[in-house]
Parts: C-alpha cells; sequence; structure tokens
C-alpha cells in the first residue's frame, strides 16, 4: 500500500519535474502573490521531509496556486 501524497511532497514533484533551482522555483511560486509572497527559507520548508525540525505543512490552497503557477510555466517553455 502507498502512503498518502502530502501537498508537500506534491510540490516537491512539480519543483523536480520543472528542472529548475529552488530559487527559480519559487520566483513562479510566488507568481501572483504579491506582499504575501515567501522567502526562500519558507518555500525550503516546504520541501523538507516531514521528519525534519525545519518542515512547515503546504495548505491546500497554496498546492493550488503552485499547480496552476507551474502547469502555466511547463507549457510556456
Amino acid at each position: 500500500m502507498n502512503p498518502v501524497k502530502t501537498n508537500n511532497d506534491r510540490l516537491r514533484e512539480l519543483v523536480e519535474e520543472s528542472g529548475l533551482s529552488q530559487a527559480a522555483a519559487l520566483a513562479i511560486f510566488n507568481m501572483g502573490l504579491g506582499p504575501a509572497a515567501y522567502s526562500i527559507n519558507t518555500f525550503k520548508a516546504f520541501l523538507v521531509r516531514s521528519d525534519s525540525p525545519k518542515y512547515r505543512a503546504l495548505k491546500d490552497e497554496l498546492l493550488a496556486h503552485a499547480e496552476k503557477n507551474f502547469k502555466q510555466h511547463l507549457k510556456s517553455t
């Protein structure tokens, strides 16, 4: 039985599939967030394993935002 995939797992997949650096992936992630944009440290906290003390859970709304932005970016490249 496969473990349940978390929002953070899906974000990691999006970043890996994009082939972009974390900084470039963060730029895509932050598109449209305006002043609510995330720092590189917070973005990295979304990407680390759940057993890391730096781990931060990714909300459903942010995953939906990320999927939309990455889909648009990958389509245009």
